[in-house]
């Protein structure tokens, strides 16, 4: 069975930093998609010397990463091959892209990494671009630390393999849930808020 590894969670949570080391030992050589990363790269290409409006830039600069995810995801499948990618799931139309490998007899992994609250996830983000880092609004930070909870308890069914971690320390992710084929394989006694108020369905 071919796999998909799906890197997901709050801004600021380590998603990009931990990715390689989150994937089974058999998969780490796997080429993990960072959409922020390649919007990122693709914005510098096109400004400012393709164009000097930044409202164009960045349109083109996000049409360019749908498009190159959409390639690597059509490939995937039409070759049966493994796939990684990290992003958001803050709405319905991400999850479409599951059900799409799900629906081909994809087994679907999901890590999904958290913060303590939205403050911290905030607080990294401006931390981050400190250092050079790509620039998420907070308004951007909320839906993605909320929306990312509220679908996931919706759309967990989907998932063959999930864990949760919180990442409060940075890059000591401490482990909150863990469930594979439905069995749930490790749920710690202590849980962060959000974890009570969001994920009812996990529990």
């Amino acid at each position: 069975m071919k796999n998909l590894f799906v890197i997901t969670g709050a801004n600021g949570a380590g998603k990009s930093t931990l990715s390689h080391y989150l994937l089974p030992t058999q998969w780490q050589s796997l080429s993990v998609f960072d959409g922020d990363k390649f919007f990122v790269e693709a914005l510098k290409n096109i400004f400012p010397s393709q164009t000097k409006s930044p409202k164009y830039a960045r349109e083109e600069a996000f049409k360019r990463t749908i498009t190159e995810f959409e390639s690597l995801v059509s490939e995937a499948i039409h070759k049966q091959k493994d796939f990684a990618y990290e992003g958001h799931f803050s709405s319905d139309v991400p999850w479409d892209t599951i059900k799409k490998f799900k629906n081909e007899g994809y087994r679907v992994t999901m890590f999904f990494l958290m913060v303590e609250n939205l403050s911290l996830s905030q607080k990294r983000v401006v931390e981050r671009v400190k250092t050079g880092g790509h620039y998420v609004t907070p308004q951007e930070v909320e839906k993605n630390f909320i929306g990312n909870l509220i679908f996931l308890n919706q759309y967990h069914y989907l998932l063959d393999e999930l864990i949760v971690a919180d990442n409060s320390y940075i890059n000591q992710p401490s482990l909150l849930l863990h469930y594979s084929d439905k069995d749930i394989l490790y749920i710690a006694s202590q849980r962060p808020q959000w974890f009570e108020i969001y994920l009812p369905n996990l529990l």
